[in-house]
């Protein structure tokens, strides 16, 4: 084993350059195949595959259809990488040669970018452990269901931590793609980054009857009332100002006809926070902001469903993983990322060990709009495909080679 000989960010680029149409092909057949979660099955065949034809030594059906490999150098860190691979319920519209076969589903949040990405990573590394230069292990984490959770309310990211994937790591790297920033250009922060997501269920319940004799009834549709009205003040009168915090009703629903009122009124909605506190205090005030319609004659049915946590990068991570970037892509092409309400479920394994979450811009910039994640008509630049790949491999080098 030469694991003393480096690896220079000009070698990983270059690497990965030389990769760029076996990436955008691996891209392309898994968008052509979307899967929704937990059903990745022929996504996971051709990771699995992939990896089998690389001499990677792998495991299928962790966290139900999940993938993990395992590239072993040196007697250094173990180090995870990590992609997710499921799609959404959105239909396609962009009419391209590579556009989904299936009605309903498209990768529209980039996951099948993701999982390319780490499938270059793996042959590049791979091919440094052939040679020698790998001073660690590398563990690739092909994670099922990062958009949706099961009937249990658990996603990929809590099954592979469950199911101990990410046991033993000394560090783990993932990354998202950006529409705002473009192909070359990468951003992260230290500390929170993405928010914690809770999910919640309001029954109000009052006693219905004939529109026309109100005082006959207790109107929870009036009571809903309140309670939007309670809900609002939660954030702006609860929360330290200086703590970011979002409570949304998402849905309402009350009612069947014009002239009768309800014996119910439903509501959902999300709480996004950035840290456990803040996020205890919220789930909290908005259950006694609820029980607002009690003195008035009602009742309240309130069920949260805990969500992902705060995606928060750690600073020891953060560190090696803007360094790496910088050396590969420049200065002027690593910014500082915004905080944002979004959330991701990478946060439990950064519970795990050291983790940081990359945002890599995947924008043209001859494109005169952006073309966001979520959408039906999303799009990106397949030039960030080995882009994504080089800097997944030097985050997970940089690691090794000051941590052995």
């Amino acid at each position: 084993m030469n694991d003393q000989t480096p690896v220079s960010s000009q070698e990983l680029l270059q690497r990965a350059q030389s990769l760029h149409e076996q990436i955008r092909a691996w891209r392309r057949e898994i968008h052509r195949y979307p899967e929704l979660t937990f059903t990745e099955q022929r996504t996971a065949g051709l990771v699995n595959a992939t990896l089998i034809d690389l001499g990677i030594d792998s495991e299928t059906e962790v966290a139900k259809t999940g993938v993990v490999g395992h590239i072993r150098g040196g007697a250094g860190p173990t180090v995870g990488l990590r992609a997710d691979m499921d799609a959404l319920p959105i239909t396609e519209i962009n009419g391209t040669e590579f556009d989904s076969t299936r009605p309903g589903i498209m990768h529209a949040c980039g996951h099948d970018a993701h999982t390319a990405m780490l499938l270059g990573a793996a042959t590049i590394l791979k091919e440094l452990a052939d040679q020698g230069r790998l001073p660690g292990t590398i563990r690739l984490l092909f994670q099922p269901s990062e958009e949706a959770q099961d009937a249990e309310g658990k996603s990929g990211g809590m099954r592979m931590v469950e199911e101990g994937a990410l046991n033993g790591l000394d560090a783990v790297f993932g990354l998202h793609v950006d529409s705002q920033h473009e192909v070359g250009t990468v951003a992260t922060r230290r500390g929170p980054m993405l928010a914690a997501a809770d999910m919640f269920e309001l029954t109000i319940r009052g006693s219905g009857g004939h529109a026309a004799r109100p005082q006959s009834t207790i109107d929870p549709i009036a009571l809903s009332a309140h309670v939007i009205h309670a809900i609002q003040h939660v954030v702006s009168r609860r929360l330290n100002p200086l703590d970011p915090g979002v409570i949304t009703i998402g849905t309402i629903n009350g009612g069947t006809v014009n002239n009768v009122i309800p014996d119910t009124v439903t509501m959902t909605g999300t709480i996004r926070s950035f840290s456990e506190a803040s996020r205890t205090l919220l789930r909290a005030e908005l259950e006694k902001a609820c029980r607002i319609v009690e003195p008035l004659g009602g009742s309240i049915e309130y069920i949260l469903h805990p969500g992902y946590p705060p995606t928060v990068n750690s600073l020891e991570a953060t560190d090696v993983m803007l360094q790496a970037a910088t050396d590969l892509l420049g200065a002027d092409h690593v910014k500082e990322a915004e905080m944002g309400m979004g959330a991701e479920d990478f946060s439990f394994m950064a519970q795990q060990a050291p983790g940081n979450f990359l945002r890599i811009g995947v924008k043209n910039k001859s494109w005169e709009q952006t073309y966001p994640v979520h959408r039906n008509d999303f799009r990106m630049d397949e030039d960030a495909l080995p882009v994504g790949a080089a800097v997944l491999a030097a985050a997970a080098l940089r690691w090794m080679q000051e941590k052995r």
